[in-house]
């Protein structure tokens, strides 16, 4: 069995920053989901106290009182563990990288670019996953609430994942292509600044803009292709839910509110599909150190 070589050394000492503090990243996004769980339980609670508040029934506020304020404590909570535990991380990988590429002789732009992509690494990891955690839990969550409150309601919403899904899954094979072309552009921006050659300037910068024109217009085709399907999806239920028979006005506004939910996190997909897509090239580049 042969021996790591240098490569997987250099990669194992940069990409082990993060890995040397998986439990502090665990913790931060359990505190994420606990977070997520207490959101996601807000039209339910509202649901209950509008239907107690039409019988004069204040006791039913409490259920309500009771999230909000364990959401506040935990977001706040969340919000300052995770600034210190990824402000440092990055602060660790920057270094690591500079050091082993003036080691190589490597160029300043090179050097420059990865730093920064060290930087996007850090930023997924620390604002990307809370949303990936956040759109995950409202989409599964939202729904099984619909379940709860008409199982016709919940058959419509699942419905929908099926196509979005697909709508997804190819435009983010594309985008990783151009994440790729884009990132090796960008690379080359701290030298053709330095060197101040105005040709080579306008058609990096050229390209760059073309590069992420391309990338918008992927994301646009997926979200409004997604907004369509969604806009069907909203009038379906509230056609079924308004003709249940003996439905309850804080049913009624639950389950309307978990639709809109899940519109909202349908309506982050297509952009956190450009961002892992992007992750996925930009760790390739770290490890290739």
């Amino acid at each position: 069995m042969t021996s790591p070589g240098p490569q997987a050394d250099r990669t194992k000492l940069v990409l082990g920053r993060i890995k040397s503090r998986r439990a502090q990243i665990s913790f931060t996004y359990l505190l994420t989901l606990i977070e997520n769980a207490f959101e996601l339980m807000y039209p339910w609670a509202i649901g209950i106290a509008i239907n107690g508040l039409l019988i004069d029934e204040w006791p039913y506020l409490v259920p309500f009182v009771i999230i909000s304020l364990a959401h506040i404590l935990i977001g706040g909570l969340r919000q300052l563990y995770d600034t210190r535990l990824f402000s440092r991380l990055y602060a660790a990988m920057a270094t690591d990288i500079i050091d082993l590429q003036r080691q190589d002789g490597e160029e300043v732009s090179q050097v420059s670019a990865r730093v920064d992509m060290a930087n996007e690494f850090i930023e997924f990891f620390e604002w990307e996953m809370p949303i990936v955690f956040a759109t995950a839990v409202s989409l599964i969550g939202s729904l099984l609430f619909l379940f709860v409150y008409d199982i016709w309601a919940g058959l419509i919403v699942a419905a929908l994942f099926l196509p979005v899904g697909i709508i997804n899954l190819i435009t983010g094979r594309r985008a990783l292509r151009l994440n790729e072309a884009y990132n090796n552009q960008w690379e080359e921006q701290v030298d053709i600044v330095s060197r101040a050659h105005s040709r080579r300037a306008r058609v990096h910068f050229g390209r760059l803009a073309q590069w992420k024109v391309r990338l918008s217009d992927i994301e646009v085709v997926s979200w409004t292709s997604t907004g369509v399907l969604t806009l069907g999806a909203i009038i379906l239920v509230l056609l079924r839910v308004a003709d249940i028979p003996g439905v309850l006005a804080g049913d009624i506004f639950a389950s309307l509110a978990y639709v809109l939910r899940i519109e909202s996190s349908l309506d982050r997909v297509p952009e956190t599909v450009q961002q892992v897509g992007r992750l996925v090239d930009i760790r390739q580049r770290i490890r290739s150190l």
